[in-house]
C-alpha cells in the first residue's frame, strides 16, 4: 500500500468516526432521518463495523422503518453472535413490530449474555403486559421486579413497576411507584401519559389526570395515546360525566370474571327497563283506544313524552362528549388555552 492510499484510508477512517460521533447527537435531538443518512456513509467505509449497524438500526427504529432497522441489527447479531445489547435490540424491534414471540426469545438471549442488564428484563416484562386481551401479569411480575432490584433509580423502570403494581390492584404501591418516576424524570412525557392514565382510570381524579396530561401532550403532541387519554380525561373531568367516570373507576377495580358479570347485569337491566317501558306504553294506549279513554290515551303520551325527555338530554350530552374533546385537544396543541 502506498502512502498516498495510507493517507487517504486514515482520512476516510476520521470522517467514518466523525460521522458516527454525529449521528449520535442527530439520534438524541430526534433526528432519525439525518441519523440514518450519516450511518450510510459510515457503513460505506466500515461496512462491518457492528456500533455503526447497532446505530442504524435503533435510528431506522426510531424512524419507524422495521424492515432497514431489522436488516442492520440482523447483520449486527451476524458478525457478532453474542453481543447482549444487540440481541436486546433485535428483541426491542421485533416487540415494535407487534413479533412478541420471537422477540421474547431474542430479550432472554440479552438476559443470558448480561445478567446485571436490567433493560432485557424490563422488555420482557413489558412485552407480557402488552399482551392483549389481558396483560399476562403472573408472567410480567419477576421480570418487572428484578428490573427495579438492578436499577432502582431508573425512572422508566419505577413507572413500569407502578404499571405492573395497578395491574395487581396494588394501587398504594402504583402511586408511591409513579411519583418516585416522575421524581427523576418530571419531563418525561411517557411517564406523566402513564401516570395521568393511572390516577384517572383507577383513582377518579380526572382534575388531576387532565393537567397532567395536557403537559405530557404539550411534550410530545403527536403521540397517539396520550391524545387518546387526553380526550377521555376532558370528558371525565365535566360533572355531567361523573356518575359514568365513578362506575369506570368500580369496574376497574373489580376482578376480571366479576367485571364481565357487573357488566352484562347492567346492560341487562337497561334493556328490561326499557322493554317494560314499551310494554306498559303499548298496552295503555291499546287500552285507550278499545275503551275510547282520552284520559289513558293522555297517560302513554305522557310516558312517551317522559322518554323523549329522557333520551333527549342524553343525546345532546352524547353530541357533547363527541365533538368538545377533540376541540379541546386542538386548542390545547395549539397553545391557545392551558
Amino acid at each position: 500500500m502506498t502512502m498516498s492510499e495510507k493517507t487517504g484510508k486514515t482520512q476516510d477512517e476520521v470522517a467514518a468516526r466523525e460521522n458516527y460521533r454525529k449521528a449520535i447527537v442527530a439520534l438524541n435531538l430526534k433526528r432519525p432521518q439525518l441519523a440514518l443518512e450519516l450511518m450510510s456513509k459510515v457503513l460505506r467505509v466500515q461496512p462491518e463495523n457492528t456500533h455503526a449497524l447497532a446505530l442504524m438500526a435503533a435510528a431506522a427504529l426510531r424512524n419507524k422503518d422495521y424492515v432497514q432497522a431489522e436488516d442492520a441489527i440482523r447483520e449486527a447479531l451476524r458478525l457478532d453472535p453474542q453481543s447482549s445489547r444487540n440481541h436486546l435490540l433485535y428483541g426491542i424491534i421485533l416487540l415494535a413490530k407487534s413479533q412478541p414471540l420471537p422477540a421474547q426469545r431474542e430479550l432472554e438471549k440479552a438476559r443470558e449474555l448480561e445478567p446485571l442488564n436490567p433493560w432485557p428484563y424490563y422488555f420482557l416484562g413489558a412485552s407480557y403486559l402488552s399482551f392483549r386481551p389481558q396483560p399476562l401479569a403472573d408472567k410480567a411480575r419477576p421480570y418487572v421486579y428484578k428490573a427495579v432490584e438492578l436499577d432502582p433509580e431508573e425512572a422508566r423502570l419505577q413507572a413500569l413497576l407502578a404499571y405492573q403494581a395497578s395491574i395487581d390492584g396494588n394501587l398504594t404501591l402504583a402511586q408511591q411507584a409513579y411519583l418516585r418516576a416522575l421524581a427523576r424524570e418530571p419531563q418525561n412525557a411517557a411517564i406523566l401519559s402513564d401516570y395521568g392514565d393511572f390516577l384517572l382510570n383507577y383513582q377518579a381524579r380526572p382534575q388531576e389526570a387532565l393537567h397532567l396530561l395536557k403537559e405530557a401532550i404539550r411534550l410530545d403532541p403527536q403521540e397517539k395515546t396520550t391524545q387518546q387519554r387526553l380526550l377521555q380525561a376532558i370528558r371525565a373531568a365535566h360533572p355531567l360525566y361523573q356518575p359514568i367516570l365513578s362506575y369506570r373507576t368500580l369496574l376497574r377495580r373489580l376482578p376480571p370474571s366479576l367485571r364481565r358479570g357487573v357488566g352484562c347485569g347492567a346492560v341487562l337491566l337497561i334493556l328490561v327497563i326499557g322493554r317494560l317501558l314499551l310494554f306498559l306504553v303499548n298496552q295503555i294506549a291499546e287500552l285507550s283506544i278499545t275503551e275510547r279513554s282520552p284520559q289513558l290515551l293522555n297517560i302513554a303520551v305522557a310516558m312517551m313524552c317522559l322518554g323523549f325527555l329522557i333520551i333527549s338530554p342524553y343525546g345532546l350530552f352524547l353530541i357533547y362528549r363527541a365533538v368538545m374533546p377533540p376541540l379541546l385537544l386542538f386548542l390545547i396543541k395549539r397553545g391557545w388555552i392551558k
